[in-house]
């Protein structure tokens, strides 16, 4: 992996598997449950400044990855209730969130709302997931972003790599003091 990769991809690009056992359902809903914990003890002390910390030229702010966390994990919520209740392949929903982190909530706004975000939303997204049946972790919805289906079993795997690739981020901002 190149130095820019390395940065960019701290925890490597998401490579999804075609199937999961239980007990790596069983898994990801653990780290699942426990990624608002390491969100929370990562940047809830953090100043104004701290919090402004990037882990690369140009890349997302502390803050803005948060807000985004929040964001892209709500959209992720919503595809698999989405694709839970279609009798076919769900269609894509938002392409992307990307874009949104610019915006004035996503650049400035406190952590602290979008952590209580990702507190309640992990805590559903963990329950819903505990009562799927192995029929509807085979269901699927088309990844926009992706430009794949994406079945529900590697949902969540991909939804757990999102926030280790993101407190990946924040870790690489906090630990080499970030870059002004």
């Amino acid at each position: 992996m190149q130095a820019d990769d390395a940065r960019q991809f701290p925890i490597g690009r998401w490579a999804g598997q075609a199937h999961f056992s239980a007990a790596e359902i069983t898994d990801r809903i653990a780290q699942l449950r426990e990624l608002p914990r390491q969100y929370r003890s990562l940047t809830e002390s953090l100043s104004d400044d701290e919090l402004s910390r990037v882990y690369r030229p140009g890349s997302w702010t502390i803050r803005q990855l948060v807000h985004h966390v929040a964001d892209t994990h709500g959209w992720h919520y919503y595809r698999i209730k989405h694709a839970l209740t279609l009798p076919e392949t769900a269609p894509g929903i938002l392409s992307t969130v990307n874009d949104w982190a610019a915006q004035p909530d996503g650049h400035d706004a406190p952590v602290a709302p979008s952590l209580a975000i990702i507190d309640g939303l992990h805590e559903r997204l963990a329950y819903l997931y505990e009562h799927l049946t192995e029929t509807d972790l085979q269901k699927a919805y088309y990844h926009p972003f992706r430009q794949i289906d994406v079945s529900l079993a590697q949902a969540i795997d991909m939804v757990v790599w999102h926030g280790q690739h993101h407190l990946a981020h924040i870790r690489l901002a906090i630990g080499k003091g970030g870059m002004e």
